[in-house]
């Protein structure tokens, strides 16, 4: 007796993760560089310092081998060096902090074999352009966001990877994971905090899609998402900027 094989089999369904391909995950986050031995990269900074800019730069340059974690550590003794240069530059943003336009710029000023492809707001759709890079897979990602209802937290963390909802082929991305310096040093896992889109309101899954594509669609609503870690209560915040970072190939 031959069997039916039905074609009306619902998709299946399920959670996926994208994460940046260097991390090794474990007690303490990792990456592998061209050094014998994994590295710990993960920058945490103070309660006194606005020095969140600084912090994902720094993690940023150790993640592409750029420059050593321990260097870094010791960035304002240095005389020389990528380390020193970082300093050199950053130094007088570490109380005050930094605006994303001012970051993009210094780190340009570096000449470090890093491109650099800045988005800001809503107006450049820096929220659409982050989930797509993430999505795609291979490269960092800075974020600059503030808060929605008031103008205490603005703040940089550096996006690793993105999270969503599978229905068959169909991704839909909903989380972005974060390496938040502001935050503990993850364990076991890639990131520390994330941003995720809330259920309702403003940008929500359920209301009608807010987070276009990178191609004109007319004009855009703002994107509210919920900023999350184990440290805080989660608070709503807009991107100000998101800025994607590729290491340039060797001449």
């Amino acid at each position: 007796m031959s069997k039916t094989v039905s074609l009306n089999r619902p998709a299946v369904s399920y959670r996926f993760q994208r994460v940046y391909p260097g991390l090794q995950t474990g007690h303490a986050l990792t990456v592998q560089t061209r050094r014998q031995e994994p590295v710990r990269f993960f920058m945490q900074q103070s309660d006194l310092d606005g020095a969140c800019g600084v912090h994902i730069a720094a993690m940023i340059l150790a993640i592409h081998d750029l420059a050593k974690p321990s260097a870094l550590h010791e960035m304002s003794h240095r005389k020389s060096g990528v380390a020193a240069m970082v300093w050199q530059a950053f130094q007088h943003t570490y109380f005050a902090g930094v605006h994303p336009e001012e970051w993009v710029e210094l780190m340009d000023g570096l000449n470090l074999p890093l491109a650099l492809t800045a988005k800001y707001g809503v107006q450049d759709n820096a929220d659409g352009h982050a989930l797509e890079w993430l999505m795609e897979g291979g490269d960092l990602v800075a974020l600059a966001f503030a808060s929605v209802k008031h103008s205490r937290t603005k703040h940089w963390a550096l996006a690793v990877g993105v999270e969503g909802a599978a229905v068959g082929k169909v991704h839909t991305p909903d989380t972005i994971l974060l390496l938040d310096p502001s935050a503990g040093e993850p364990s076991f896992s890639p990131a520390n905090a994330r941003l995720r889109l809330p259920m309702t309101g403003p940008g929500s899954r359920r209301a009608s899609p807010n987070v276009p594509k990178s191609a004109e669609d007319g004009k855009r609503k703002p994107v509210h998402w919920l900023y999350e870690a184990a440290e805080w209560s989660a608070e709503e915040v807009r991107l100000l900027a998101a800025i994607r970072l590729q290491l340039k190939a060797a001449a």
